[in-house]
C-alpha cells in the first residue's frame, strides 16, 4: 500500500470491463496511454491498495494478461449495474470499491477516503455538481437485495437504484480538498477523450 495511505475496512478492488466500446471504435480498455493499456493503469492502483481484486467481464480471454480473478455477469445484458451485482455476489469482503475500466487516473487518496467512511450506509458515491460518479464508488454487501430486485425487474439504470439505497454522498468540495481537481473522474469514451487526457497529463506514465 502506498506510504501514508491506510484502508481500515476490508475491501475488494473491482474493475468493470463489460462495455461494448461502441463510441470508441475498439476496446478502449486496451487502448494505450503513455505506452500502457488503460486497464493496466487502473489495475495497478487497485493492486497497491487492496489484497483482493475482481475483474467483472464477459470476455475473460481478453484480460488474462492481468492475472486477476475474473467473474461474469449473473444478469447478462444489464449493463454496469449487473457488474456491480456480480462483484457483490462473489466477493468475500464486506464492501467493494468499484471502478470502470476506462478511468486511468484514479486517485489512491480519494479511494482510501471513500473506503474509510464510517456510518450506516449502503454506498459511498462522489456526488459532484455535474451529478454522481457511481462507477468510482464503494458498495457494501447490503446493496445486494435492492440491486438484485432491480435487475430482476429489468431496471438496469444505476441512478434509479441509487435512489433506493442509503447513500453517503461525498461532495465535490470534499473531493477537491483531496485531489485538487476533478481530473481523476476523466473517463475514456471516445478517441477524443484519450487525446484530451494526453494533453492534460503530458507527464504521467
Amino acid at each position: 500500500m502506498p506510504a501514508g495511505i491506510t484502508i481500515t475496512a476490508e475491501t475488494t478492488g473491482v474493475i468493470l470491463a463489460g462495455g461494448t466500446s461502441s463510441r470508441f471504435g475498439s476496446n478502449k480498455a486496451l487502448a494505450l496511454l503513455h505506452g500502457t493499456q488503460i486497464i493496466r493503469h487502473v489495475a495497478s492502483v487497485l493492486e497497491d491498495l487492496f489484497p483482493q481484486h475482481l475483474l467483472v467481464t464477459n470476455s475473460p480471454d481478453t484480460y488474462r494478461f492481468l492475472g486477476w480473478r475474473m467473474i461474469g455477469d449473473i444478469h447478462a445484458g444489464s449493463g454496469p449495474l449487473a457488474g456491480i451485482h456480480a462483484a457483490l455476489h462473489h466477493m468475500t469482503t464486506p464492501q467493494a470499491f468499484v471502478v470502470g475500466c476506462d478511468m486511468p487516473i484514479i486517485d489512491n487518496r480519494l479511494i482510501a477516503y471513500l473506503c474509510n467512511l464510517a456510518g450506516n450506509w449502503d454506498a459511498a458515491v462522489p456526488w459532484l455538481a455535474a451529478g454522481p460518479e457511481p462507477l468510482y464508488a464503494v458498495y457494501r454487501k447490503s446493496c445486494l437485495p435492492v440491486i438484485d430486485r432491480q435487475l430482476r425487474e429489468k431496471q438496469g439504470k444505476i441512478r434509479l437504484t441509487l435512489e433506493q439505497l442509503k447513500l453517503h454522498k461525498v461532495t465535490e468540495q470534499e473531493v477537491l480538498a483531496i485531489t485538487g481537481d476533478l481530473t481523476t473522474f476523466h473517463n475514456i469514451n471516445r478517441l477524443g477523450d484519450l487525446q484530451l487526457l494526453l494533453e492534460k497529463e503530458p507527464g504521467r506514465g
